[in-house]
C-alpha cells in the first residue's frame, strides 16, 4: 500500500509505503536500489532477521535508516511482517543529516549513529506509539524539524533530477550539461554530496525504474523486448547483464517466479 507524506513533506518524501505478508516461517527478501534512500520502520514486534551481514544482531530495531544501495541487498525475516517504509528524495539524507550523502552509501544505520543523541526522544516516541497514524505524525513532525533546520533545496539539483526524470534517465550528459550550464566535474561533486552517487549510475537507475514499470504492465503474450527498446537499452544482453547486477535475478525470473511487494522489494 502506498500513500502520500503531509503537504510540509512533499519536497522531500517520495511516498510511504506499507509492507505486510503473513507468513510465519523464515522468509527472504530482497531490497534493490530506485534511487532513493529510505527510513524502516518495524510495525510488529515479532519479525526475527538472520542476514550475516544485518548489523544489529536477529532483533530489528524499532527504526533504521538505508542510504543509495550499489547492490541488492537480502533480508531474512522470520514471523509476520509489518514494515512501514518512508522513501525519501534522493537527496534528503544530506538535507537531513549534514553529511556528504555517498557516506551512507550501501549502509544500514540508527538514526542515534547519525545525530547521536539528539534522536533518543523521536526513536523513544515512535515506539511507543500505538497506530500507523500515530507513527506518522511523530515520523513528521521529526522529519519537519530536521529539514527547517537543514540549508535548504539546491536549486541546480531540483533542475538536474526535473530535467533527468522528464527524460527517464535517457539524456546524454552533454545534453544535461548544457540545460544546467555547470561543468560535468560540478555537478559530479553536487551529486556525490547531495545524492550520494555519480549522475551517470543515478541515471542508469532511473532508466532501470522506467523498464521495470514498462515490463510490469507488459500483457503475457508481448515479448521483453518490446519493454527493453522502450527504455533505451541497446539490446537485451545488455539489459540481462544490468537487470541480474541490480536484482540478482532474470528478468523473467523477476516476471514470473517472485512475489513482488513492491517493484525494488521481493519476496521468495
Amino acid at each position: 500500500m502506498q500513500f502520500e507524506p503531509s503537504k510540509k513533506l512533499v519536497p522531500f518524501i517520495r511516498h510511504y509505503l506499507l509492507l505486510h505478508t503473513n507468513e510465519l516461517e523464515e522468509m527472504t527478501y530482497r531490497l534493490f536500489s530506485d534511487g532513493q534512500p529510505g527510513i524502516v520502520v518495524p510495525l510488529t514486534k515479532n519479525m526475527l532477521i538472520s542476514t550475516s551481514d544485518y548489523p544489529f544482531g536477529d532483533q530489528l530495531p524499532s527504526m533504521f535508516i538505508y542510504g543509495q544501495m550499489s547492490a541488492y541487498r537480502d533480508l531474512k525475516i522470520q514471523g509476520q511482517m509489518a514494515l512501514l517504509v518512508v522513501v525519501l528524495r534522493p537527496f534528503a539524507l544530506n538535507l537531513l543529516f549534514g553529511m556528504s550523502a555517498d557516506e551512507l552509501n550501501d549502509g544500514i544505520f540508527l538514526p542515534t549513529d547519525l545525530i547521536g543523541a539528539e534522536a533518543i526522544p523521536f526513536e523513544r516516541k515512535a515506539a511507543k506509539s500505538k497506530s500507523l497514524h500515530e507513527v506518522i505524525d511523530t515520523i513528521e513532525s521529526f522529519l519537519l524539524e530536521r529539514f527547517q533546520k537543514s540549508n535548504g533545496l539546491n536549486h541546480d539539483l531540483l533542475f538536474s533530477l526535473e530535467i533527468i526524470n522528464k527524460h527517464e534517465g535517457l539524456i546524454r550528459m552533454e545534453n544535461l550539461l548544457k540545460e544546467l550550464q555547470m561543468s560535468e566535474r560540478q555537478l559530479e561533486r553536487l551529486y556525490r554530496r547531495q545524492i550520494g552517487v555519480s549522475p551517470k549510475k543515478f541515471m542508469n537507475v532511473i532508466r532501470f525504474q522506467h523498464f521495470l514499470k514498462i515490463f510490469r504492465d507488459l500483457s503475457a503474450e508481448t515479448k521483453l523486448t518490446t519493454a527493453v527498446y522502450k527504455a533505451g537499452y541497446y539490446d537485451q544482453s545488455h539489459l540481462n547483464n544490468y537487470f541480474k547486477t541490480m536484482t540478482g535475478i532474470t528478468p523473467m525470473e523477476y516476471r514470473l517466479n517472485v512475489n513482488r511487494l513492491a517493484i525494488n522489494f521481493m519476496r521468495f
